[in-house]
């Protein structure tokens, strides 16, 4: 049963869950993200679970979640009846789930609970001091040294010295944001009060500080269509184009409804049937998805688009956790693959529009669509490159820090962590430069309808006629 299926299955009549097997109580430990579980029950005789985020110099407590619902083996734990993860025993070991995520977390039995929750200083400076080192603690111990994005903590002692001449919320903002900022990882970064610094690949965009309703001007003028809207202005689509071809647009794979995975995924999924059933009435040949501005979102939801775009069961990534207590300094690859939906789909050739504003999950769709067949061409410009789900951790002085903790590679053990998905230079165009949109041109689109009617390059001009 896929993660989906529990999570709708586990609540029992009225939404009451039923009583967790105790099987998965006691205290255990994850292989990799660093997570202790103290699985309990309360005074009250009710089922608890407290995790807490470990490293080797410190214990500090995460959420305290009670169980939400119940299918066979698989109990959902949560709050306000809300599902934040799935646990199931399998032989000696727990397995982990979180709502809308494609990998699991594997965690061991401990014979005792660790002495967590370690201490926290009453004193301002001391918790700082503290903050510093977790933050410090954690990117050592979770952050992967990927091939083309690498982790310096030569300046860590010297930082620390700074911090304690200069102690103040300010000073450990400023060296903390340096770090994460030296690493241009969008995934990885610290919030707090009037603070949040995260990193971004040198000469790349922020996809939140792109208008999405700027962009569709330029877009409905190359397809000489207007967009219709499935989802608000996340999910689009065009039919009737020359050469009976269609495109779809998908800005994000989330908060379609609300916070609630299920509810995404139940609503994306009738998104794509109306799109798919337009494409089949129509007798689509060749699909231009748009993935260009893509903010990303939960990777269970690009796996979805692709088992709608595949009629033959396919590899789609493999990824792995760092753990420094595997002698690889990583958990065992977890291998991911697209199984075709019986629910509509399209299955012809397609033209795959990404940038550098394609970004998480949206580059994981990419990554699983490129091994479909017909493969899909790359056209617009290289993808972001930031690919991990995020570990979240709370800092002794309240403050959190996000980090990108997992390495995913194709079929072939490449990674694009820090470089984004290539494009190939043929296909290479701008994408959503000032000028193209205050011309209302779009490159990347003309681009995509020449090679899907098999028309030499430029026979479609990439702004329209009377743009100026």
């Amino acid at each position: 049963m896929g993660l989906a299926a529990v999570l709708t299955a586990c609540s029992g009549p009225g939404g009451t869950p039923g009583d967790p097997p105790a099987a998965i109580e006691g205290a255990w430990q994850s292989t990799g993200y660093g997570y202790v579980f103290d699985i309990a029950r309360d005074g009250a005789g009710k089922t608890r679970l407290t995790s807490y985020d470990r490293t080797s110099g410190s214990c500090l407590g995460g959420d305290s979640l009670t169980p939400v619902g119940r299918e066979g083996d698989a109990t959902s734990f949560g709050e306000d009846g809300e599902a934040e993860l799935v646990v199931r025993r399998r032989g000696d070991q727990l397995i982990v789930q979180e709502p809308g995520a494609v990998g699991h977390i594997r965690m061991s039995r401990l014979e005792e609970l660790p002495d967590c929750p370690s201490a926290v200083s009453g004193n301002a400076a001391d918790r700082r001091l503290q903050a510093f080192d977790v933050f410090w603690q954690n990117l050592a111990e979770h952050y992967p040294p990927y091939p083309h994005r690498k982790l310096d903590g030569s300046g860590r002692e010297r930082d620390r010295a700074a911090l304690a001449e200069n102690n103040t919320d300010r000073m450990l903002g400023k060296l903390l944001g340096d770090t994460v900022r030296e690493l241009g990882d969008m995934h990885t970064g610290v919030e707090g009060e009037d603070l949040s610094l995260y990193g971004r690949r040198p000469g790349t965009r922020e996809s939140d500080d792109m208008d999405t309703d700027a962009l569709r001007p330029a877009i409905e003028a190359r397809l000489g269509k207007k967009l219709e809207p499935v989802i608000d202005d996340k999910v689009e689509y065009a039919g009737g184009l020359p050469g009976h071809l269609g495109y779809l647009r998908i800005t994000q794979f989330d908060d379609f409804a609300d916070e609630s995975y299920d509810v995404d995924r139940k609503k994306f999924g009738q998104a794509l049937d109306t799109v798919f059933a337009v494409a089949e009435r129509d007798g689509w040949r060749g699909l231009v998805l748009d993935l260009r501005l893509n903010h990303g979102g939960f990777d269970g939801l690009s796996l979805a688009l692709a088992s709608r775009l595949t009629d033959t069961s396919h590899f789609a990534f493999q990824k792995r956790a760092r753990s420094t207590r595997e002698a690889s300094g990583f958990t065992p690859y977890e291998k991911l693959r697209v199984s075709p939906s019986d629910r509509p789909g399209f299955h012809g050739p397609i033209a795959l529009l990404v940038s550098d504003l394609t970004v998480s999950a949206g580059e994981t769709a990419v990554m699983a669509l490129l091994n479909r067949s017909p493969k899909p061409v790359l056209i617009g410009r290289p993808t972001q490159g930031v690919f991990s789900d995020q570990l979240s951790r709370t800092l002794p002085n309240g403050w959190s820090l996000d980090l990108g903790n997992e390495d995913y590679r194709n079929a072939a053990g490449e990674s694009f962590e820090g470089r984004g998905i290539p494009v190939p230079r043929e296909f290479r165009t701008p994408v959503f430069t000032a000028t193209e949109i205050g011309r209302r041109c779009d490159a990347a689109i003309a681009r995509a309808l020449d090679h899907l009617a098999d028309n030499p390059p430029g026979t479609t001009p990439s702004c329209p006629r009377g743009s100026t």
